[in-house]
């Protein structure tokens, strides 16, 4: 089961180290990795996100990913980007992009910036409510299918039981060797 690694969590160690980033300053792997010596490899990565999820809630700040090197706290005018780049992926990424467009720190965006990103943030919040709406009718159209299959089936059985029992009372009376001929 779940054990504590150490007197406090790993992502609150790595959250107090980059809550005092600026917007443009760079976290790198290995200072990442120094905040955290005793952790494994994987569980630095898991731990930065999840503090970047408590930065974007309490701080509207996020980070983007700087290859090879870390990741770059990003300035609110790049939380649109960082959203579209979300929007773009698979639909498991609807949330995240959502919450990357609702993180901007609105007071530091221009009128302009803060409209285009309150309509991404819109219209990711519809296509999230879109497709939970179609998996619901894809979970009840299934259901209603198998339903059917299963009422098929049965309906299937009862009338081949109900042909047996004719052929066997033809064979009976003798006709069905009349209609064989």
């Amino acid at each position: 089961m779940f054990e504590v690694k150490g007197d406090r969590a790993q992502w609150r160690t790595i959250f107090e180290h980059i809550s005092g980033m600026q917007p443009g300053e760079v976290v790198k792997y290995d200072e990442l990795a120094g905040l955290l010596p005793d952790a494994p490899e994987g569980s630095v990565r898991s731990a930065f996100y999840r503090a970047v999820r408590e930065c974007e809630a309490e701080l509207k700040r996020t980070f983007a990913n700087v290859r090879g090197v870390g990741f770059k706290m990003v300035d609110a005018n790049e939380h649109e980007r960082l959203a579209r780049v979300h929007h773009k992926r698979a639909k498991r990424q609807l949330k995240t992009g959502k919450r990357k467009a609702a993180s901007a720190d609105r007071s530091r965006l221009s009128r302009e910036e803060r409209a285009r990103i309150d309509a991404i943030e819109l219209n990711l919040s519809r296509q999230i409510e879109m497709t939970n709406r179609l998996q619901d009718r894809v979970a009840k159209v299934e259901t209603d299918l198998k339903v059917a299959r299963r009422e098929q089936r049965t309906d299937s059985a009862a009338l081949a039981d109900r042909v047996d029992r004719l052929a066997l009372l033809l064979e009976k009376h003798g006709i069905a060797d009349k209609a064989a001929a």
